[in-house]
Formats: structure tokens, sequence, C-alpha cells
């Protein structure tokens, strides 16, 4: 006759017990990775944003005609262009990009020591479950601005 192994009262309970702990916890654990995914990519993005808000804000202040491509102002020479390759990361999409500028109309108010300011909007999805129920299905707005002098006096070509 051969002997059972004894087992002792309870040790294959707590097996269970550690491997279901285990699997709660492992959930919440990547949920706050992926959480913390989203915001290093909100973060990543801001940066460009004001990457680009300074790079616009400081070609403004030298040209101050020179918002978007004109006769007077061909690419790579408007503060619009230089908005959109200011991001060479690639993670933003340029079409989404909200680029605004004060004052608006910049040849009206071009007296040096004037501010001109650029503020970029750009739509951020989310990757991560939870975070993007809160925040709905558009994601966040993240914002960025910068200001510069105008530092050049335009004087209109008659």
């Amino acid at each position: 006759m051969k002997k059972q192994p004894t087992i002792i009262q309870g040790h294959s309970k707590e097996r269970g017990q550690s491997l279901v702990e285990m699997a709660l916890g492992l959930i919440v654990i990547v949920i706050l990775f992926s959480g913390l995914v989203d915001v290093g990519r909100a973060y990543y993005v801001y940066v460009a944003l004001e990457d680009m808000a300074g790079e616009a804000a400081l070609y403004l202040s030298i040209n101050p005609p020179c918002l978007e491509e004109s006769a007077l102002c061909l690419d790579p020479n408007n503060a619009d262009y230089r908005a959109e390759f200011a991001n060479n990361s690639g993670l933003l999409d340029y079409t989404q990009v909200e680029f605004i500028v004060d004052p608006v109309n910049v040849l009206d108010r071009n007296e040096v020591s004037e501010d001109v300011t650029v503020i970029i909007r750009y739509p951020h999805s989310l990757i991560t479950p939870i975070l993007s129920q809160i925040a709905g299905p558009q994601g966040i707005t993240l914002s960025a601005s910068a200001s510069q002098l105008i530092i050049t006096e335009y004087v209109p070509i008659p």
C-alpha cells in the first residue's frame, strides 16, 4: 500500500488566493501604465506645440507681414510654414492644427515693440480605454502659445 502525500491544511487554498490577487493587481498595474503612456504622449505633443508656436511668433516678430503664403512671402518664408515644419516629430497631423495669431491682422498693427502672439490648438486622441471614455471620442484639446515683440518695422512697397 502506497502512502498518500500529506496535504497541509489550507496550503492549496493560499495558492489560489495568490493567483487571484496577482490577476487583480496586474489589471490595475496595466491600466496605470497605459494611462502613463497617454500622459507622456500628451506632454510630448504639448512640447511640440510650444515649439511650433514659438517658431511662428519669432518669425512674425522679424517679418510681420509674412503670416501665411503670399506673393511677398513664399514658402519657407512665412510663419505658417515655419510652424508646420518646426514639428518634425511626425506625431502631429498639421491639417488638424488650429493656428491663431493675435493681432489678427499683423499688417495693420506692426509697430516696433508691439506684441504678436501665436496660439496653436490641437485635438489629441487618447489610447487608454478608461481615459478615452472620460475625455470622450474627440479626446482632449491641447493648446500652446508664444508671444514676441515685433522688432522690425514693415514699410509697404508702393
